[in-house]
């Protein structure tokens, strides 16, 4: 904490603490507590150099008149300060955790009857029980009653704070057994650790404690009444994974019997917590014990659940470590359920997996769903996502009756006919559905991968061209296809199939806009990917696509001049080369003229984005533009008025700077490879006068001052490095060069530094005036970094006592 800061923490406490002073805004109250926080740690000594903390704490919970939100703010500091066992001993010396979390004196007063008092306390023993002390102290004032009371409070947030509170005290690492010196002022200190004939440690307050809980949660279970199962499950499942393993299995064996009862019951209410328990159980080395009936309750649950319900649980259980091989076949026979069914009534194949018999009932209620239209989406959209979610994850799934199952699907939707069958009515309700659609390419986008994908490639591609050449699909429908498509060609290092590009440019002409650029973002990615390749190159050449990316560049929609503009800065490095046909209008050499007349006339900013982007891909590519078309665009970059422009043009100025300098045996790029040999510094100066001629530095000055952070701190940093060589450089003397006094006149008259004095200035010299390690730590602080700090915090709050209560708005932001 600085000077300043403690100077008005004091007087900030006199305020909070005064009931006609309390701020109209508790916002700032959480902001001090985040403070708070982050001196609470490193900062042993924090309540020992700021007494006023303890006298607001006492003074505030001692009152009956102060504000429930300052009272909130006081319990959740008190809990806050004893988190270290130096600041806990300090406050119970004093008396001041006993007098503030005394349940006695808090229920005798009116001010517990609002919830934001009672929150306030359970979340001030949250933050506190972080050492064996507190937990003690806990445990011996019988608060863990008032904590399992709270657990079923009518306010959700208490009811949620005291759960995550006991979930905290079952998941508190295990206890030492302590011992208290005299000598050392009553303060316990470790002993030997003694344990009983369980091999648990002795700590009585400990074991009570936790049995109390237990025996708590057991009542609840079968309590019959909803919240208190409810709240019991939920700490049951923030419980059984972090917990001790004697813990852990007192509080299973206390659950068990009373889930089996209560799923018996069918409480339809309490399903998503039952799946929340057994799916923490399972993960957990209970789920290895056979006794504990975990895979037993699972395998229930699959077999009685609704379809929305069973397929997550089932997805879940998938992805469970060491899950037994008989609990995955069920689990996948009912995630693939809905899509088996789909593909049986098209009559065009027979369902390809094993059935599993206990999911008759199941089944029966999955052909219900899918016999009307809302709830036929609901469910096959929840077998799609499942099977996509798995695929992913590169978990083991039965790829070779899956791709037929989605790819069915995909024809389905599409509207492609069928022999007729008793379930039409599945097959109408999937027709034209972009959201299914959607789902089932996203699950195909990964099958790609599994070695059974090689025999379904041919057909898989055949549908996805239908997708692509289809009049009627979405725009986003048509993107995921697009996806998808490339995803296979690179997975199964495919080349794109020869009725591809007729597609392709059908769809750059398309009237909707959306299609048109993700058509162009489509051919860039796959250009990227096929460039090297002579087939793909001579296709692409040959195919008329590129005069359609031409036209392209006067699109009326901003964003496809962009993905054009792209488009071409990719594709134009694969025309020219061997055995692939030239084509005039697209070499690179027009391109860049006209890609810089966009630059200095298009009106909207991703078309010049776009420019910048391109003409940094060709540096970095082995397409080198001229110097002066170089120059043009980094001056016409830099006076952009857009700041992720000029961005880009200090990205490129980069990427100049280091290629230059890589030449003499320097780079500001710490990764450059430098030549071994050392050269002179008149190489050093040829190579600083033609970043000059490029007129860079001009860039790099402007970028410095710019009124963008982002900006500055990029033409900053490259600044920085630029020093770095050229003060390395004892043979490196720029004095004399009279380009240096016109880039640099105005900024050192802003500096007050007399450059204008002179004829002329040395780079090295100005890099030195110019305070850039200074600059770069303001230019790399937030924007808002004053405004937020703890000192304009507290300013805040003292201004606000100053001014009538119709202005007392408090800035916290």
């Amino acid at each position: 904490m600085d000077r300043r800061c403690a100077e008005l923490l004091p007087l900030v406490c006199s305020v909070l603490a005064d009931p006609k002073q309390a701020p109209s805004d508790d916002t700032c109250l959480e902001k001090l507590l985040d403070w708070f926080t982050d001196l609470t740690a490193p900062d042993s000594s924090l309540l020992e150099k700021n007494p006023c903390l303890i006298t607001f704490i006492t003074s505030v919970c001692a009152s009956k008149t102060a504000e429930p939100s300052i009272i909130s703010f006081a319990l959740k500091l008190a809990g806050l300060l004893a988190s270290t066992e130096e600041g806990f001993y300090v406050l119970k010396q004093q008396n001041v955790l006993e007098s503030t979390f005394d349940q006695e004196g808090w229920s005798k007063s009116s001010l517990w009857e609002d919830a934001t008092v009672r929150s306030g306390w359970v979340q001030g023993l949250r933050s506190m029980v972080q050492h064996q002390e507190a937990m003690l102290f806990l445990f011996k004032k019988g608060l863990i009653k008032v904590v399992l009371r709270l657990q079923t409070d009518k306010s959700l947030f208490v009811a949620s704070a005291a759960n995550q509170l006991l979930a905290h005290i079952l998941n508190f690492g295990e206890l030492t057994a302590r011992c208290t010196s005299p000598e050392n002022g009553g303060k316990t200190e470790p002993s030997v650790l003694h344990k009983d004939s369980r091999g648990w440690p002795e700590c009585p307050e400990w074991d009570d404690g936790i049995v109390e809980v237990i025996k708590h949660v057991e009542e609840s279970l079968v309590s019959g009444i909803p919240l208190h199962t409810c709240q019991s499950l939920k700490l049951v499942a923030l419980s059984l994974t972090h917990c001790q393993p004697h813990v852990r299995e007192m509080l299973w064996q206390s659950t068990v019997v009373a889930t089996e009862v209560l799923l018996g019951n069918g409480l339809s209410s309490l399903t998503q917590q039952f799946m929340e328990v057994l799916q923490a159980a399972a993960r957990t080395p209970l789920c290895n014990n056979s006794e504990s009936g975990i895979l037993t309750l699972m395998e229930t649950m699959l077999c009685t659940l609704k379809p929305t319900q069973a397929i997550p649980f089932a997805t879940g259980t998938v992805q469970l470590e060491n899950c037994p091989q008989s609990l995955k076949k069920k689990a996948l026979g009912v995630i693939l359920l809905p899509l088996e069914l789909v593909t049986v009534s098209t009559d065009l194949q027979e369902l390809r997996s094993d059935p599993v018999e206990e999911l008759g009932f199941l089944r029966s209620a999955v052909e219900e769903q899918l016999s009307q239209r809302t709830s036929c989406i609901s469910v096959l959209c929840l077998s799609l996502s499942s099977t996509a979610e798995l695929s992913s994850l590169h978990l083991e799934i039965p790829a070779q009756s899956l791709i037929p199952s989605v790819t069915t699907v995909l024809k389905v939707c599409l509207g492609m006919s069928f022999s007729s069958s008793p379930s039409t009515s599945v097959l109408r309700n999937l027709i034209g559905c972009s959201k299914v659609q959607k789902c089932a390419l996203d699950a195909l986008a990964n099958l790609g991968q599994y070695s059974e994908s090689a025999v379904f490639r041919r057909e898989v591609f055949s549908i996805l061209l239908h997708y692509l050449d289809s009049p009627d699909i979405d725009s986003t429908v048509l993107q995921k296809a697009f996806q998808v498509t490339l995803k296979w060609l690179c997975t199964c290092s495919e080349l794109p199939p020869q009725d591809l590009f007729p597609v392709l440019k059908k769809r750059l002409c398309d009237i909707r806009w959306e299609i048109r650029d993700s058509s162009l973002e489509f051919l860039t990615q796959l250009t990227s990917d096929f460039q090297e390749n002579r087939s793909y190159c001579q296709t692409f050449s040959s195919s008329g696509v590129p005069d359609l990316l031409l036209t392209l560049l006067t699109d009326p929609e901003s964003y496809v001049r962009a993905s054009a503009i792209l488009a071409l800065g990719r594709t134009v490095g694969i025309i020219g080369k061997e055995g692939v046909p030239k084509s005039g209008p697209v070499l690179q050499e027009d391109l860049a003229r006209q890609f810089v007349d966009i630059l200095a006339q298009d009106t909207e900013v991703f078309a010049r984005r776009a420019v910048m982007r391109v003409f940094t891909l060709w540096l970095t590519t082995s397409h080198p533009a001229s110097e002066e078309l170089l120059s043009s665009v980094l001056a016409l970059g830099s006076e952009d008025l857009d700041w992720e422009v000029k961005v880009h043009t200090l990205e490129l100025a980069e990427i100049l700077i280091n290629q230059t300098l890589a030449r003499t045996g320097h780079s500001t790029c710490p990764y450059a490879v430098i030549p071994a040999t050392h050269s002179s510094g008149a190489n050093l100066t040829e190579s600083l006068h033609r970043l000059q001629h490029l007129k860079i530095f001009a860039v790099l000055l402007k970028g410095l001052f710019d009124c963008d952070r982002p900006v500055a701190l990029r033409a900053c940093s490259l600044l920085l490095s630029l020093k770095e060589v050229i003060t390395e450089s004892e043979v490196c003397d720029l004095h004399g060069q009279s380009w240096v006094e016109g880039v640099l006149k105005e900024h050192l008259k802003k500096l007050d530094v007399g450059g204008d004095s002179r004829e002329s200035v040395g780079l090295a010299e100005v890099l030195s005036v110019l305070d850039l390690e200074n600059m770069q730590k303001n230019l790399g602080q937030r924007s808002d970094h004053l405004e937020n700090s703890p000192r304009s915090l507290m300013e805040d709050i003292l201004a606000a006592t100053c001014i009538s209560p119709e202005d007392n708005v408090v800035d916290c932001y």
